[in-house]
């Protein structure tokens, strides 16, 4: 009788031991970093921090700051060089959205200009893209959070930028891809965007009130 209480402590000892090693396991700061998530199995793409607060302007003269971009997975280009540099950043975007919306993954298109004003005899952009005008500051700041990733001359405030910058839902700048130049962006750009929708963004604390930069 003493022998078989003994196995039953046992065994239930191995058993409450076994479950605290993965509650903790489950807690440790990095185990969500290597979760995969269902649509893509890859892990969450990593966060290279906030964008500032920021006010901007449509076409229309509207104002459009940080808070219109949470909630929505947005991808936002700065086109910041002459203006027959930009058509072929373009390109592959109508087919990468097809693929989203394959995954049923929204995906908010923003160009951000850096000219303070748009000209008066510009048409509207195409596929429901938004543009935004007076867009420099805001481009400056996303540089530097690419420069951890990017080649070095994305930090060359005189040439043309070619990445396109993936933000989360809260705001959290997740990714660059450089669809002229690398052809493997396009398809981490649908696989981070899916995981995203998925998974969501890392919890990160609520941006300071808007205010103009």
């Amino acid at each position: 009788m003493l022998a078989v209480l003994g196995a039953l402590g046992l065994t239930v000892c191995a058993l409450s031991c076994g479950a605290i090693v993965l509650v903790l396991d489950f807690a440790r700061p990095d185990a969500r970093a290597t979760t995969a998530h269902p649509l893509t199995s890859t892990p969450p793409p990593p966060l290279y921090g906030q964008l500032p607060p920021f006010t901007l302007r449509s076409d229309q003269g509207a104002p459009f700051d940080t808070r219109r971009l949470r909630g929505h997975l947005a991808l936002l280009q700065f086109a910041s060089g002459p203006d027959d540099t930009g058509a072929r950043h373009f390109e592959s975007l109508p087919g990468i959205q097809a693929r989203l919306k394959d995954l049923g993954v929204p995906l908010q298109v923003v160009l951000v200009e850096s000219r303070p004003v748009p000209p008066s005899d510009l048409p509207p952009p195409s596929h429901g893209w938004r543009r935004l005008w007076d867009g420099a500051r805001l481009e400056s700041s996303a540089r530097r959070l690419g420069q951890a990733v990017l080649p070095a001359d994305a930090f060359a405030e005189d040439l043309p930028w070619t990445a396109w910058v993936l933000v989360d839902q809260a705001g959290g700048v997740r990714g660059f891809y450089d669809l002229l130049h690398d052809t493997t962006a396009a398809g981490r750009l649908v696989e981070d965007a899916g995981c995203l929708l998925t998974c969501g963004p890392i919890a990160v604390l609520d941006p300071p009130a808007t205010q103009a930069p």
